[in-house]
């Protein structure tokens, strides 16, 4: 365990350090599972994680993905990790580093909708920051459903949706007491999801010139 800890603390990724140390990679997440919990200060206390412990859901496990759990009533919280080899097909799609692109969430209110990808109450979208992996989105509204995208711009102002998260549902307000901030257990149903159809060809959902533009 300590060489895998050093490794961690190097930099390299839980793909990098199992086929260093000749192991499966779910053997790796096992193990490191295992030790967190094992290693996981006591506490009595009930109360939903401090900002700085929010990094901790966010495990990475080499795979384009976008996870939204609800954090209260009003409020959610989204995470994401993008692969090089995604990240390198838009560079090659844009001809442009990964760096200047603009990088955008778009959240769809799909209470009492099956979504499909075009089918929705509304959306808004508001840029994040170049670093960022996770997000808390506010103005979400209680007892209703949501699906957020992550993604970039086009030059003629299209949102290209590069990972699509499942679909998510808030809690009723009368669950949440007032001033209360609280983390609530997660109701999740798979949203659908446009990387089947585009990553091999980098043409599908939001980039077909038919679908590519919901608004």
């Amino acid at each position: 365990m300590t060489t895998i800890l050093a490794l961690i603390e190097a930099g390299k990724t839980q793909k990098e350090i199992a086929e260093q140390l000749g192991i499966p990679v779910g053997r790796l997440r096992y193990q490191l599972t295992n030790y967190r919990k094992s290693h996981a200060p006591r506490t009595q206390s009930s109360a939903p994680p401090e900002v700085d412990d929010y990094a901790l859901l966010d495990e990475r496990y080499e795979l384009d993905r976008l996870v939204a759990m609800p954090r209260d009533a009003e409020s959610l919280y989204v995470y994401w990790e993008l692969t090089p080899e995604l990240i390198r097909m838009v560079e090659s799609h844009f001809g442009c580093s990964w760096s200047v692109l603009p990088k955008r969430l778009r959240v769809y209110d799909v209470s009492f909708v099956h979504f499909k990808g075009d089918n929705f109450n509304r959306y808004w979208d508001f840029d994040v920051t170049q670093e960022a992996n996770n997000w808390f989105v506010n103005g979400v509204a209680p007892a209703c459903s949501y699906v957020i995208d992550y993604g970039t711009v086009a030059l003629d102002g299209r949102f290209i949706t590069l990972l699509r998260s499942n679909s998510v549902q808030t809690p009723p307000r009368e669950e949440q007491r007032e001033g209360e901030s609280r983390w609530v257990r997660m109701e999740v149903s798979q949203a659908a999801e446009p990387q089947a159809a585009w990553q091999p060809l980098f043409n599908g959902y939001s980039l077909s010139p038919a679908q590519a533009d919901l608004e």
